[in-house]
């Protein structure tokens, strides 16, 4: 699988290789509790309960709609750099980065032998996702509202 290139939201060393601090702090203490790197699953799982607690404080409740008000729009930064929960269609609009997997030789060399990407770039949110007249568009063919 050497020299492959995909995408991804998030890989553990992306953190180190970008300077992000807190997703480094996030990889260190779940490598530490299970002995195994996160996967951009369990990043992911992290970002949307913090996501979660963050929008029940901030709406003082747990009613639904609230919360949904409550996250519509919102900008924050927690595992990597700038994310928002986009208003129109709730999708997290956040940086995908392209990656190209290592040699063999260099992912066996790694302690928990996880250590497969290296960052050759990325592409915004913004960038990434379909824009508001893309997505009214599919909503007017499917008889869809134009909001959710």
């Amino acid at each position: 699988m050497e020299d492959v290139i995909s995408t991804t939201p998030w890989e553990w060393m992306i953190p180190y290789q970008l300077g992000f601090l807190r997703g480094q702090q996030f990889s260190e203490a779940f490598t530490e509790a299970y002995d195994i790197r996160p996967t951009s699953t369990a990043a992911t799982a992290y970002g949307i309960v913090y996501a979660y607690k963050e929008a029940v404080e901030r709406a003082g409740t747990t009613d639904t709609q609230a919360l949904i008000k409550a996250l519509e729009g919102h900008e924050y930064t927690l595992l990597k750099d700038r994310q928002q929960w986009r208003a129109f269609d709730h999708q997290n609009l956040q940086t995908i980065y392209v990656v190209r997997s290592k040699k063999r030789e260099e992912v066996v060399s790694d302690r928990l032998r996880s250590d497969f990407f290296e960052v050759i770039g990325s592409l915004s949110g913004e960038e990434a996702a379909q824009t508001f007249a893309q997505w009214r568009a599919e909503r007017e063919a499917a008889n869809k509202p134009p909001h959710l």
